[in-house]
């Protein structure tokens, strides 16, 4: 069994990426979907991070691909994926990719669905929620192909 932390959207409370960590010191991997506004680079470090619309001042890659348990992951932010059709837009970005599980950010709002054989997989937002949701993070785990996803709240 695999576990990956993902968060997102912590819009340079910066306190959330050591939260995160501090919370779930076991994770395999921890992942940032985009908008930490993190004042150094080196604030990331042990993130797999991808680069946010807001995220001007950091040199991070648009999009990260991760293998966990021979399923294909993509990240990104998801600020490209339009109100309408945002279902089909990740689906074909999937596609096109070669990907399983979708990881991203951007609406601040915490999304775990399945459509047939892919994932797509929001953690919501570390500091500004929005939708009514809370402040979260989510804990994706892999386990001999079975995906499953927490949500967890910020205690703070």
């Amino acid at each position: 069994m695999k576990k990956i932390v993902v968060m997102s959207d912590n819009h340079g409370d910066d306190r959330m990426l050591e939260y995160v960590k501090d919370m779930e010191p076991h994770a395999d991997y921890y992942v940032h979907c985009g908008d930490s506004e993190a004042y150094y680079q080196e604030m990331l470090t042990g993130y797999i991070c991808v680069k946010g619309n807001n995220d001007w001042a950091l040199d991070l890659p648009q999009e990260a691909k991760l293998i966990v348990e021979d399923i294909p992951i993509l990240i990104t932010h998801g600020q490209h994926f339009n109100f309408f059709n945002r279902e089909l837009a990740m689906n074909d970005l999937l596609t096109r990719n070669q990907c399983q599980i979708l990881l991203c950010g951007h609406t601040h709002i915490p999304l775990f669905q399945q459509d047939g054989s892919y994932y797509y997989i929001n953690p919501g937002s570390t500091s500004l929620p929005r939708g009514g949701s809370e402040r979260s993070y989510a804990i994706v785990t892999i386990d001999h192909g079975k995906i499953q996803c927490e949500f967890k709240k910020i205690e703070l």
